[in-house]
């Protein structure tokens, strides 16, 4: 990506009015005389013109000092040659036009027509630079902005941030931003099944760095080869535009994205997998490998890859939550069912263990009958059972394990079958 560089809006005459000053200073010293009215000529022009040259360098070598940002003497000595160049090529510009000096002819404007017929240049990189670069060769770069340099159609270094001078012949080629880039891309694809899905995937990349040294002078610690890599790493779109580093990272992971969804049903998409790790993580995480191995000797650090949810159409939707809805209202009857056979089988329990225990009472009456003479075996049966039936329904485990209604059925089933088996007894002994 070529970046657009942004010149002076007005030309200085700069050397221009430096030679004209020097020949009036001249001239003027050859017409001055001394107090007899004796013209210095020659003498009088050359010392008027020497005095104006160590005035001007002298003043040139005060100020240099002060141009820079950068203290000591590479501030000073790069101060001296800016003021230099701002002097000097504004005349050599001159020169070259007013005497044709080997100087090519700028091209003149192409007209409405002739715009309108040819194709418009491909666009580029939005960053610009300093006005400086095109009329001083030399700016001042933000921390977060790197330079790559060319000489003629080879890569000549990497320069930036803070103040740069360009070398004789050096040009501008591509202006790097080294923060983190964000770029979104849409996608659309259909699933195994046949279902359309919609979705955006997001990247974030920058340009490879150093490791970081603790405290280091450099926000952004770029490495040099990574700068060398992004200034080639261009390619061109259908439309015939020159597309960057930073604009091809998301249209690669949205296709490497619309392959993989074709690989999955609906339904596997949204399952969940094992460990907590979804096919939707699992492709994400195949797509960010895949852009690893391309970018890497491209100079690109991939950070994040992340897909936005499936948007699907509205049929889909309505036909998803029917299913979801009688999946679960299958659990609910499944454990409704569960919860009655539960307690269906507690309270036989229940009821038998009653049983038990009033048959167990009823059986030591009856021995405890058996051992004494001349009683009633009817009446003390009899006695003894509604004493049995009442402690088992005044029982509190019992109460709380069994119904009422329950309980009392168990009474008189128990007292009916008891007073039968007697009366059998007796005829039986009759």
């Amino acid at each position: 990506m070529k970046t657009k560089t942004t010149p002076p809006k007005k030309s200085e005459p700069g050397i221009l009015i430096f030679l004209v000053v020097a020949l009036l200073l001249t001239i003027t010293g050859l017409f001055l005389g001394d107090a007899r009215g004796v013209l210095y000529k020659t003498f009088g022009g050359i010392h008027w013109f020497a005095v104006f040259i160590v005035s001007f360098t002298f003043g040139l070598l005060f100020f240099a000092q002060f141009v820079l940002p950068i203290r000591g003497a590479q501030g000073w000595s790069e101060g001296f040659y800016l003021i230099w160049r701002h002097y000097s090529a504004p005349g050599q510009r001159f020169l070259k036009r007013m005497f044709g000096l080997s100087a090519k002819p700028e091209k003149k404007p192409a007209s409405t027509k002739s715009r309108r017929r040819k194709k418009e240049p491909p666009k580029t990189d939005p960053l610009q630079l300093p006005a400086s670069f095109t009329a001083l060769k030399a700016g001042i770069l933000s921390s977060h902005h790197v330079l790559a340099l060319v000489k003629g159609s080879q890569f000549a270094r990497p320069a930036g941030p803070g103040f740069v001078m360009l070398d004789p012949k050096e040009k501008v080629s591509h202006l790097i931003d080294l923060r983190k880039q964000l770029r979104r891309q849409p996608v659309k694809a259909s699933t195994r099944d046949g279902i359309p899905v919609e979705t955006a995937v997001t990247v974030i990349f920058r340009v490879r760095q150093q490791p970081i040294e603790f405290l280091g002078p450099e926000p952004y610690p770029y490495d040099d080869e990574a700068i060398f890599h992004i200034a080639y790493h261009q390619s061109i779109d259908e439309k015939d535009t020159v597309r960057g580093w930073m604009d091809q990272i998301a249209p690669r992971a949205a296709a490497l994205l619309a392959d993989e969804i074709p690989r999955y049903t609906l339904d596997e998409l949204y399952r969940p997998g094992s460990g907590g790790i979804s096919p939707l993580d699992q492709i994400k995480t195949r797509i960010k490998q895949q852009l690893d191995r391309q970018l890497d000797p491209n100079g690109i650090e991939l950070l994040v890859v992340a897909a936005d949810p499936f948007a699907l159409p509205e049929g889909v939707v309505a036909q998803r939550i029917k299913t979801w809805q009688a999946d679960w209202m299958r659990k609910i009857a499944l454990q409704q069912a569960a919860g009655s056979a539960e307690a269906v089988r507690r309270i036989k329990r229940a009821r038998a263990r009653a049983q038990i225990e009033i048959i167990q009472n009823i059986t030591q009456n009856i021995a405890a009958v058996r051992q004494a003479e001349g009683t009633d075996l009817t009446n003390i049966i009899t006695l003894r059972m509604i004493e049995a039936l009442e402690e088992a329904q005044s029982s509190a485990p019992l109460k709380a394990l069994v119904p009422q209604q329950v309980m009392s059925s168990l009474v008189m089933d128990t007292s009916q079958q008891m007073q039968s088996w007697l009366h059998r007894k007796k005829d039986l002994g009759a």
